[in-house]
């Protein structure tokens, strides 16, 4: 007689920002077994901090194709991209669409800006030392110690200015709508990926749309330790709704 298992679905994480790996730390064992965690590493971040940082989402997302493309076809998995993370998610499936390769099941775009035609606004890689540093300490981007370190800030200060570079001059111009499920994932209080503004990524999907709010800034997945993640709690619900059965003899 023929029984049904059920496959795990690895979630891929990739950063914000001027973030590693480090950030998704809490996230394996919040998720379980049954979601295994790969946060991603971006060359000249973390532990991959000697390599040159990368000025391009096209050579980027050509990378993650090519590091990640095992992993990616060995069994289902997902995608979860905060901010600059959200849109390196979003080109890396239509890439891995064009391409022929496994598809995620979901994506989660968090916090994350569109790739629409936007008015002329403030950007925050061009700032002044002193004027990002403080942006950043308001948005909550960085612990209180780490700014107060001028000698570690020089380290961070040309990653974060590549990165926010790259994100705020993204200009991915999709094919067409994408035709996976999405989750889109915004706070009421953060200036830079309203409600308003992430509800327009419905635009570019074909597929099963579903917009939650949790409570806090841009960085809300990431609150101090010790605090919960109401977030993770979705996460493994919409995890455990794409999770195929495979037949077992």
């Amino acid at each position: 007689m023929q029984t049904f298992g059920e496959t795990s679905v690895r979630l891929f994480c990739l950063p914000y920002a001027g973030g590693s790996a480090r950030a998704y730390r809490r996230w394996s064992g919040a998720l379980g077994p049954r979601f295994p965690v790969t946060a991603v590493e971006l060359p000249g971040h973390g532990r991959r901090i000697r390599e040159p940082v990368h000025s391009s989402a096209d050579t980027l997302v050509d990378l993650l194709v090519s590091e990640l493309g095992g992993p990616m076809g060995a069994q289902p998995y997902a995608l979860f991209g905060h901010s600059m993370g959200g849109r390196l998610a979003f080109q890396l499936a239509h890439e891995c669409v064009r391409r022929g390769l496994p598809r995620p099941v979901r994506l989660f775009l968090s916090a994350a800006r569109p790739p629409e035609p936007e008015p002329p606004r403030p950007t925050l890689h061009d700032l002044p030392d002193a004027a990002l540093l403080a942006a950043l300490g308001a948005l909550g981007g960085a612990p209180a110690e780490a700014l107060a370190h001028p000698e570690l800030m020089d380290v961070m200060l040309p990653v974060l200015r590549a990165d926010l570079r790259l994100a705020e001059t993204w200009s991915f111009s999709p094919a067409g709508p994408l035709d996976i499920p999405v989750s889109l994932c915004s706070a009421p209080a953060d200036p830079l990926a309203s409600r308003a503004v992430v509800e327009r990524w419905r635009d570019f999907f074909s597929a099963q749309v579903r917009h939650r709010g949790y409570h806090g800034g841009h960085f809300f997945p990431f609150p101090a330790a010790g605090e919960p993640v109401p977030l993770l709690r979705d996460l493994k619900d919409a995890l455990d709704r794409c999770r195929p059965s495979t037949p077992v003899t």
